[in-house]
C-alpha cells in the first residue's frame, strides 16, 4: 500500500459513523459549494461525493476524480487507462446491484480498504444506510475498480517529458544565441572562446636584435663569435 491509499483510507475512516441529518449531507453540500458550484447537491445521493471529499481533503482530488455521478466517475477511470477488475487497496470500488457488469448500470461506489482475497474486499462507503459504513464486498456486485496510483504514474510521466522537453528547448535556444553572436561578430568571439593573443610579426621580434648588433659592430665591441650571445634563445636553438 502507498502512503497514498494509506491516506485516502485513513480520511475516509475517519468519517465512520457520520449519518446524514434530515436527508442532507455534509458531503453533498461540500461537493456543491466548492466543486460544481451550485445548489441542489445537499439533498442528493452522496456516495461518490463522499469518495471525491475524502480525495480532495488528502490532496488527491487529481488523482481519485471530483464526482457525484457514479457511471461517469468509472467511465473517466476507463478512459485513462486505469481501469481493471483486481482489488488493491487505496482502488476506488464501482457497484451494480444487479449484477450486470456495465459501468452504464453502476448503482454505488466506495473505497477498498483491505484486500481480503481476489474476490473479496474490506470497504468504506457513504450513503449506505444514509451513514458512512464499512463492509465486507464480494465480486458478484462489483463492475470494477479505478485506480488513482495509475493517473498519478501517468500524470508524473507527463510532467516529466514536459520538464525535458523545457530543458531541450532552453539548451537549442542558447546555441542558437551563440551562433548569432560568433557569425555577428567572428573576430570577437574567436579570441574570446581561445583566449589567444594577436599573432605578433617575426621582423618585429627581431628588429631590437638587428639595432643591438649594429650598435656593437660600430663601438668596436662585437667580436669574432660575440653577435651569437646577442641572439635570444628562440633563436639560437635553431642552430644547434
Amino acid at each position: 500500500m502507498t502512503n497514498y491509499a494509506d491516506a485516502l483510507i485513513n480520511m475516509a475512516g475517519s468519517q465512520m459513523g457520520y449519518a446524514e441529518v434530515n436527508g442532507s449531507s455534509k458531503f453533498g453540500e461540500w461537493f456543491g459549494q466548492n466543486v460544481v458550484k451550485k445548489p441542489g447537491y445537499k439533498d442528493a445521493a452522496w456516495c461518490d461525493m463522499f469518495v471525491s471529499w475524502a480525495a480532495h481533503q488528502t490532496g488527491q482530488a487529481q488523482d481519485v476524480g471530483q464526482f457525484s455521478y457514479t457511471p461517469q466517475h468509472a467511465q473517466w477511470f476507463k478512459d485513462q487507462g486505469a481501469w481493471g477488475t483486481t482489488p488493491v487497496p487505496g482502488a476506488i470500488v464501482f457497484f451494480d446491484w444487479g449484477h450486470s457488469k456495465n459501468i452504464s448500470a453502476i448503482d454505488h461506489v466506495g473505497l477498498v480498504k483491505k484486500v481480503i482475497n481476489d474476490h473479496t474486499v474490506q470497504t468504506i462507503e457513504g450513503n449506505i444506510s444514509n451513514a458512512v459504513v464499512t463492509k465486507t464486498r464480494t465480486d458478484s456486485a462489483i463492475v470494477g475498480y479505478g485506480y488513482p496510483e495509475k493517473i498519478r504514474e501517468k500524470d508524473q510521466a507527463r510532467e516529466k517529458a514536459a520538464t525535458v522537453k523545457l530543458a531541450a528547448k532552453k539548451t537549442a535556444a542558447e546555441t542558437t544565441q551563440s551562433m548569432t553572436a560568433q557569425k555577428a561578430n567572428p573576430d570577437d568571439f574567436h579570441g574570446m572562446m581561445t583566449g589567444a593573443p594577436e599573432p605578433v610579426a617575426a621582423g618585429t621580434l627581431l628588429l631590437p636584435v638587428a639595432l643591438g648588433l649594429a650598435a656593437a659592430k660600430k663601438s668596436g665591441a662585437l667580436k669574432s663569435g660575440a653577435w651569437k650571445k646577442l641572439l635570444p634563445s628562440w633563436v639560437a636553438c635553431g642552430k644547434r
